[in-house]
């Protein structure tokens, strides 16, 4: 079975719009289940965003009186070789709409789209290969990865989803010489973006290949089963940086000593300074190391994660709204050092895998991790899906700050969690999440279809509904042509927030949106950001970083381009 993380790079946005029926880190919504037909949701209008009560949920949806379970488990940081069969590992519950034969898909679109991943690629083989990171401004490359050319791990399941089976072949033979136990900096290894750059890119590749739904003829078994010899080696190393005294996952590891290395977190109020790390840097691993357990039979690796998870899903102090917990943890105490909570970064995909984890597999655990996502969708409808004044029909799920307060913010990683409610939805049977789902959707959508460029921002704000005024605490100077967009559009973007990095959250979430409901408008509206992007991003080596997605052509682009 597929893994289901979250895809974070422009050549993964790309191959959402393709239509393929399976792309492991993109989703996975249950193709390798029993095919069943699902009506769409009552909430697909032709256009226009979706109006719901959310503070009146239905009783049914109602999450009071649950109480966690603790997970509790002693663990040694060396795998142990405890035997987890794969063999029969229950196919996830079938959740797309069934498309009539001969439809849902676009052949033309698709084609594009392989195009503008080629195109990329291409540039970065000329200019960078074996490398971390095209550079495509100064045609140069860096290394800001560790030197394992993260371009290459974590772009492979997008080749094979598009059947590039030429690229795929030189991909898999530089990834079976990559040498995971050392860095080209020295320096220490910041594990949440290696877990889901590295390992879950090795794993998803070694999934779909697995598969037998993509050609394989033209490469080595031997290529193959290097995806997941790669993968155990690198999740060995990093496993060290479980060793702390709570079993939350420190920031980075260093692979001379194999300890972990702690981040720092002041508390302004007291200025008292903890080891930390931001709550979706520790709660990212429940996806790949569970796959990895069931793939190699150790079942270490899930016992460290689930031993990780358990602060995160157990928070002391209890959070402002439940489910809802701040940005970092305590990695000594286990405890929640702060009350900012959301769908935002630095949380975000720590929701985001807990419902797909439960997809994935139902276990006891698992739904514990499902439970709290519930809480925290729960608390969401009712306190964070908000109105912009003016705009009773244009939904945004807001952030609170460091002490529980709504802030009327919010950042284009909150954008997954519209696709996050609808695969809840689905997957649970509960069809006010749907309403959630489609409105968060819609509400970012209205952040790319208004500005000039038809890219969404990195972050936004709006005047609340009741008040008209932004919250008396905000550190942002809103000026009057803020103001004058705020009235005609529901939403301003302050200076420096205007910039578009190859953001797939938005995309995500419109993706979701049309596998699940059938609904062609959101595969219109995945298609017009890919034209922008095509139109805006796209220079004369490859793709780059938009700096003002609300000046003529992007106004200028910035030397990068992320994996």
């Amino acid at each position: 079975m597929a893994i289901i993380t979250k895809a974070i790079h422009v050549l993964v946005v790309l191959s959402l719009f393709t239509n393929i029926a399976l792309s492991t880190r993109a989703i996975d919504m249950g193709v390798t289940g029993t095919a069943t037909t699902h009506t769409p949701p009552a909430v697909t209008q032709s256009d226009g965003p979706i109006v719901a009560s959310y503070n009146h949920r239905p009783a049914t949806t109602s999450l009071s009186g649950y109480s966690n379970a603790t997970l509790t488990s002693t663990l040694s940081i060396s795998p142990s070789s405890t035997a987890v069969s794969n063999d029969t590992h229950p196919a996830c519950k079938a959740i797309q709409y069934v498309f009539p034969s001969g439809t849902g898909g676009n052949s033309t679109r698709a084609a594009a789209v392989k195009e503008a991943y080629l195109y990329a690629w291409d540039a970065y083989v000329e200019y960078a290969f074996g490398h971390d990171e095209l550079t495509p401004l100064s045609k140069s490359y860096n290394d800001d990865w560790y030197g394992w050319g993260v371009t290459i791990v974590d772009g492979i399941d997008t080749a094979i989803v598009m059947n590039l089976t030429e690229v795929v072949a030189k991909q898999l033979n530089f990834i079976r010489t990559i040498d995971f136990t050392t860095t080209a900096n020295g320096g220490p290894v910041e594990i949440f973006d290696t877990n889901i750059r590295y390992v879950g890119g090795l794993l998803s590749a070694f999934d779909l290949l697995k598969s037998g739904l993509f050609p394989t003829a033209g490469y080595e078994s031997a290529q193959i089963d290097a995806l997941l010899a790669q993968a155990t080696i690198l999740a060995d190393k990093i496993a060290h940086g479980f060793n702390t005294p709570s079993g939350i996952a420190s920031v980075d590891v260093n692979f001379t000593s194999n300890t972990p290395v702690e981040g720092t977190y002041t508390i302004s109020a007291t200025g008292v300074t903890y080891n930390s790390t931001n709550t979706a840097s520790a709660g990212s691993f429940i996806l790949e190391w569970y796959r990895l357990s069931d793939l190699t039979g150790n079942a270490t690796y899930r016992e460290l994660v689930d031993r990780g998870e358990a602060p995160l899903v157990n928070p002391t102090p209890q959070p402002v709204y439940p489910g809802l917990v701040g940005t970092q943890f305590d990695t000594t105490s286990g405890k929640m050092l702060n009350f900012a909570g959301g769908w935002h970064s630095e949380v975000d995909s720590f929701l985001e895998y807990l419902i797909k984890i439960y997809h994935y597999e139902q276990t006891n655990t698992t739904a514990v991790y499902k439970a709290f996502w519930l809480e925290a969708a729960d608390s969401t409808a009712s306190y964070l899906a908000v109105h912009p004044h003016g705009f009773p029909d244009l939904t945004f799920i807001s952030e609170l700050d460091d002490n529980g307060t709504l802030t009327d913010y919010m950042d284009d990683y909150s954008c997954f969690a519209g696709g996050n409610f609808l695969l809840g939805c689905k997957r649970l049977d509960m069809p006010a999440l749907c309403d959630l789902g489609i409105a968060a959707s819609d509400g970012c959508h209205q952040t790319y279809n208004t500005t000039l460029t038809g890219l969404g921002p990195l972050y936004w704000g709006w005047y609340d509904e009741e008040t008209d005024s932004q919250p008396a605490d905000s550190d942002r100077d809103v000026d009057a042509a803020s103001r004058q967009w705020a009235e005609e559009y529901g939403y301003f973007i302050q200076d420096g927030d205007e910039v578009w990095a190859g953001f797939p959250e938005s995309i995500e979430s419109w993706f979701y949106a049309y596998r699940i409901t059938g609904d062609q408008r959101w595969a219109d509206y995945v298609w017009e950001a890919f034209l922008a992007i095509n139109t805006t991003a796209r220079n004369d080596v490859a793709f780059a970083t938009v700096n003002n997605v609300n000046m003529p052509f992007g106004g200028s682009q910035s030397d990068s381009l992320d994996s």
